[in-house]
């Protein structure tokens, strides 16, 4: 495969995303009443009145806590770094409506704009007591010690009885903020509702039909902090924090540390001057920055190595020198290729029943170097030791060939029986009366009596001798070993699938996707796949064949299981597409981007591949396996986390909220970095957003005279995810 020119880092807006408000639950958590009153209209009939009746009823919802897997994405990722100075840190939550389940702060405040009752905050390093390293440090109380309160902290207002005796005891997650702290961090009450909003859509929404107007399954709940990462190198940690119960902080605020239950909380590395943003690290595949480029999956020889021309094409093809230890104990020069290739492999040969004994015969002679090519006969081995060290996989195995043998032998014994029955001679007639034993016929005897009659014809009819069971001469002559590129022919009689066939055949299936094959095997040189790089790759077919063969060679015997053996392969072609190709990622991208998005076309970029298998080998490698080859690559960040914040230069690019084009830029900014007014340094140096102000700002741009609702406030700060474009054509023999 050759690399050509690609797109540069942009904006990925092809994406359908719509944004709301809020989602209002149909009732708030809380204690009900519920009262039931009944009259009649003429009161002077005896029983006219009844006496009201009353039911206490509690609706639960999340409140000191929430489920690990209600969290669907925090930006930026868990542990990640790069530079975040110009993002606002949002966390995506499954439960659409959890926002606004309670209400935020004490009864006393009025709530007109449906403010969330959780909020993010952003602390960083050397802010927080308990947690100077902005570490993630939180403190574990149970529910009781929480609502009992500590007289050096200002706990969060709660009436016990609203609160099951259940979940007393259960643990929680608090976090001491100093009053002053809190009070510069979060936004007044009536501008915390442009901090939350609904978003439907985008690369992990499953299709809902009959969609409204209103969100569906695939809708999330967002929640965005108003601060920014600094300037600096520094490393952050991201508190989603539950507000009931709280007074709203202020200048006349109580200097006492604010109790905050922690509902989630997660760290990163906010470093300006990084490579490590996906722009920057994305950017480095492109043509022309070395060993980071894009390129095929192949043993770089070293500069200057001086190396003669026919090992240098070996290194082209793939091969990797090693070291061979033969049968007798001697070490000698060998070349090896794992599966992946930087060519399309030419077919292998295989023997005529169409499987592979053993390693000795995939042992090749390299003709130009005089040694051998140990790839197969590697790949092979492998796959019987894969094969034994799954005790299920080898007993299910094992177990389906004990049966196709006595399924064989039961049928090469009724064939026996057939022969014996309609090609022996009956008598010549009935036996004279006079000429009779004396003694009682023997079954047999009984048996050929019955064959005298029409019952023979009845029998022959129904059974059939078969052509080819005929007893024909049978010669025994030792042959040479023949081989076939084309598969053998499958056993055209139909029959069911046992049970241990089809879970033999899906775990032959899986492993013919490589999983669990060592990584040693998949790349045999460290050097081949250096830091911060993209491989691309031919999957050889034989490599595949040579593993399976390999794993379905226990217990077999190449005559008396060639019915299961055509029985399993019918099985695989049933089992899904057989890799072609694959790219091998080696970057922080990997790790910062737990989601990242890659799709892969072929035709000139106008036909989807396939993806068979996608996964992490390693803190910072992803493998994946095509059906085809293809020839255009897009590595775009999560469709699902859309970033919030300002561009390189501090501004806010306006969009459109006219219907039909809500979203498009509109080609003009608002410079909000610039701005004083908008961008506020607190005393602690900690730079916040203005959210009424900015809300404000915007509106006289792209709505004159209405105020910005939370959705539309949320449009216009959409930083879209970057993507980075490949292509590739030709591949190289």
């Amino acid at each position: 495969m050759t690399t050509h020119p690609t797109e540069q880092s942009a904006p990925a807006d092809d994406t359908p995303v719509a944004f709301y408000d809020h989602l209002l639950p149909g009732i708030e958590a809380g204690r009900y009443r519920i009262t039931v009153d009944q009259r009649l209209p003429a009161e002077q009939l005896p029983g006219a009145r009844l006496d009201p009746v009353e039911q206490i009823v509690d609706v639960r919802a999340a409140q000191f806590r929430l489920d690990p897997s209600w969290v669907h994405a925090v930006y930026p990722a868990a542990h990640s770094q790069g530079p975040f100075h110009g993002l606002l840190p949002h966390i995506t939550l499954n439960p659409t409506a959890l926002p606004w389940e309670r209400e935020p702060f004490t009864g006393g405040v009025q709530n007109p704009a449906r403010a969330p009752w959780p909020a993010l905050l952003l602390f960083g390093e050397g802010e927080l007591p308990g947690d100077p390293n902005a570490l993630g440090t939180t403190t574990s109380l149970t529910v009781r010690a929480l609502l009992d309160g500590d007289a050096a902290v200002s706990g969060p207002a709660l009436d016990r009885d609203t609160v099951g005796a259940a979940q007393l005891d259960t643990s929680c997650q608090v976090v001491d903020v100093p009053g002053e702290l809190l009070a510069q961090l979060l936004p007044q009450p009536s501008d915390l509702a442009f901090l939350a909003h609904v978003r439907t859509g985008g690369e992990d929404a499953a299709p809902v039909e009959g969609r409204d107007s209103r969100p569906g399954q695939d809708a999330h709940a967002v929640i965005t902090t108003a601060r920014f990462p600094g300037a600096g190198r520094g490393r952050y940690v991201a508190h989603l924090v539950s507000l009931e119960g709280h007074a709203p902080p202020g200048p006349q605020a109580d200097s006492k540390p604010v109790r905050l239950v922690s509902l989630h909380s997660w760290t990163f590395t906010s470093c300006p001057e990084s490579g490590d943003g996906f722009g920057r690290l994305a950017g480095r595949f492109v043509p022309g920055n070395g060993e980071h480029s894009a390129a095929p999956l192949r043993p770089a020889p070293a500069a200057n190595s001086g190396l003669p021309e026919e090992l240098g094409t070996l290194l082209e093809q793939g091969m990797v020198p090693m070291t061979h230890i033969t049968e007798s104990g001697e070490r000698a020069l060998a070349w090896y290729s794992g599966p992946f290739l930087p060519r399309v492999a030419p077919g292998l040969p295989r023997p005529a029943d169409g499987h592979f004994p053993d390693a000795d015969g995939l042992l090749l002679h390299e003709p130009h170097t005089g040694t051998f090519a140990t790839g197969y006969a590697c790949a092979w081995n492998v796959g019987r030791a894969l094969a034994l060290a799954d005790p299920g996989f080898a007993t299910t195995l094992v177990r389906l060939r004990h049966q196709g043998r006595l399924r064989r032998a039961t049928d090469r014994q009724y064939a026996t029986y057939r022969r014996q029955l309609f090609l022996s001679a009956p008598s010549a007639g009935p036996v004279p009366r006079t000429a009779a034993r004396a003694v009682a016929p023997t079954p047999r005897e009984q048996f050929e009596e019955l064959l005298r009659g029409d019952a023979l014809d009845a029998l022959a009819s129904t059974l059939g001798i078969p052509e080819d069971d005929e007893p024909r001469p049978r010669t025994v002559r030792a042959a040479p070993t023949a081989y076939r590129l084309d598969a053998p022919k499958r056993s055209s009689a139909p029959r069911s699938a046992s049970p241990d066939a089809r879970e033999a055949a899906a775990w032959l299936a899986k492993l013919r996707t490589l999983s669990g094959v060592p990584f040693d095997c998949l790349v045999p040189d460290q050097r081949m796949l250096p830091p911060e790089s993209l491989r691309l790759f031919h999957v050889d077919r034989g490599w595949l064949d040579a593993l399976l063969d390999g794993a379905r060679s226990l217990d077999r015997h190449p005559g008396a299981d060639a019915t299961t053996d055509a029985e399993l392969d019918d099985l695989l072609d049933g089992q899904g597409p057989v890799p072609a190709a694959g790219l091998l990622l080696r970057s922080a991208l990997v790790p910062g981007w737990p989601t990242l998005r890659v799709e892969a076309r072929a035709a000139s970029g106008t036909t989807p591949v396939e993806v068979i298998r996608r996964e992490a080998l390693g803190a910072d490698v992803l493998l994946m396996l095509f059906d085809r080859v293809p020839d255009r690559l897009t590595i775009s960040e999560p469709h699902q986390g859309l970033h919030f914040g300002v561009d390189h230069e501090g501004n806010v690019a306006l969009r459109s909220l006219t219907p039909g084009e809500v979203g498009r830029p509109l080609g003009r900014s608002v410079p909000v970095g610039a701005d004083p007014a908008l961008t506020v340094t607190t005393p602690v140096g900690a730079r916040v957003l203005d959210v009424g102000r900015l809300a404000a700002r915007l509106a006289e741009d792209v709505k004159p005279g209405s105020p910005l609702s939370p959705a539309e406030f949320a449009v216009q700060l959409v930083r879209a995810p970057e993507q980075l474009t490949l292509t590739f054509e030709g591949t190289t023999r």
